[in-house]
């Protein structure tokens, strides 16, 4: 599932850092696809990505696909702006996403933000899917909403 939709946070928002270790992860995000670095050593996903597999401390990876779907693992409400236009409260959140059918041995988590949802409706382990917010040509920002 990976859904386009609309903007959910102002242009005057940070844009994310970027490194040569996480460049290739940021490029699959512009083509909306969801991926994690994984070890080739060991098999241990992560991300963000690094110079050092935080498992066996090997520096060989590639990105596996993963399909984007997952589960809230835990989330905070924030009801101060980052910026003027931004509408609050925004929900920023830790997705634990499924790596079923993948060579990942682990699951892996992802820092991000649920939209489209009412503080009310936050609840730990429920199902969500990536959704792809487009900053620019050249990156567009993994978001999650609910799964219905």
């Amino acid at each position: 599932m990976n859904e386009q939709t609309q903007r959910w946070f102002p242009n005057s928002m940070p844009a994310p850092m970027v490194d040569k270790y996480s460049l290739p992860w940021w490029q699959a995000c512009a083509e909306n696809r969801m991926t994690a670095q994984r070890c080739k050593s060991c098999n241990h996903a992560q991300l963000p990505p690094a110079p050092l597999c935080s498992e066996c401390r090997g520096n060989d990876f590639e990105l596996t696909a993963l399909s984007g779907k997952g589960r809230l693992y835990t989330y905070t409400a924030v009801h101060q702006p980052v910026s003027m236009e931004q509408t609050l409260p925004f929900i920023i959140a830790v997705i634990e996403l499924d790596v079923e059918g993948t060579p990942c041995k682990n699951p892996v988590r992802l820092m991000s933000n649920l939209v489209e949802c009412e503080e009310a409706d936050l609840e730990i382990g429920k199902p969500v899917h990536v959704v792809w917010e487009k900053m620019s040509d050249m990156v567009s920002i993994p978001r999650f909403k609910f799964t219905v």
